[in-house]
């Protein structure tokens, strides 16, 4: 198949497309509108609506389920709707914004047991936390700023042996571009992270972790998601 912007010949669709994304910085369309026809692009081809004609309040959402219940939520007293599921609406979404004013001390504050001080390895800020969170290999740093700012800025300090090398060839490899949005480095304002899908902590020798198929480069916004382990990330091909 040919290119609609550069009108090169890719040998299947597929691979026009990954072209597209990738050179040409731009997800060409896979769906179709089934409320305006418009043709648009969603990464995983399953949205049936447009960013346009799409509500999270109505029958476009895809949990919605012709009807809508009611109950009283159990902080104000107003009458509120929900979606039908297995569980009972029990407050109103004015309160579940509020939350953090009404639920109490976070379930983690309440457990009594000694916290363990340490310094950000980034700002070098005293903090104090759990002992499992120290077992499980985490708690080097006060937020997730730090962490990305040091993952960015001191990869030297960060990982020796191959992981320079192995960085710029991923860079190369990856067109210097965020392999989930495609934001390029000059939209970044500087070159995107390169995210380990396997994480490092999870090898025995980290140095083997500093292989190209473990390797993908993300703009710092994907790459925080793919930290939290709400991104699902491939393997390169």
């Amino acid at each position: 198949m040919d290119c609609p912007t550069c009108g090169k010949s890719l040998s299947s669709e597929r691979g026009m497309r990954q072209h597209h994304t990738k050179v040409h910085g731009d997800p060409l369309p896979n769906r179709n509108c089934a409320d305006c026809g418009t043709r648009f692009y969603d990464p995983k081809a399953r949205r049936t609506y447009c960013d346009d004609c799409y509500s999270e309040a109505g029958e476009k959402n895809g949990n919605y389920s012709d009807a809508g219940e009611s109950a009283e939520c159990k902080r104000c007293g107003d009458t509120f709707e929900y979606y039908p599921s297995n569980k009972d609406g029990v407050y109103c979404p004015s309160c579940v914004a509020d939350s953090d004013d009404f639920l109490g001390t976070p379930y983690a504050d309440l457990l009594d047991v000694d916290r363990i001080a340490r310094t950000c390895e980034y700002c070098e800020q005293e903090m104090h936390v759990l002992p499992s969170t120290v077992r499980q290999g985490h708690g080097r740093f006060c937020s997730n700023e730090c962490l990305y700012a040091w993952l960015s800025e001191d990869e030297t300090a960060v990982y020796d042996g191959r992981w320079r090398e192995m960085r710029r060839q991923v860079l190369e490899r990856d067109n210097h571009r965020c392999q989930k949005c495609g934001e390029t480095a000059e939209e970044i304002g500087r070159e995107p992270d390169v995210h380990h899908i396997r994480p490092v902590r999870t090898f025995d020798a980290p140095q083997n972790a500093h292989v190209l198929d473990n390797l993908v480069a993300l703009c710092p916004s994907c790459h925080a998601t793919a930290e939290h382990g709400n991104m699902e990330i491939l393997p390169p091909k």
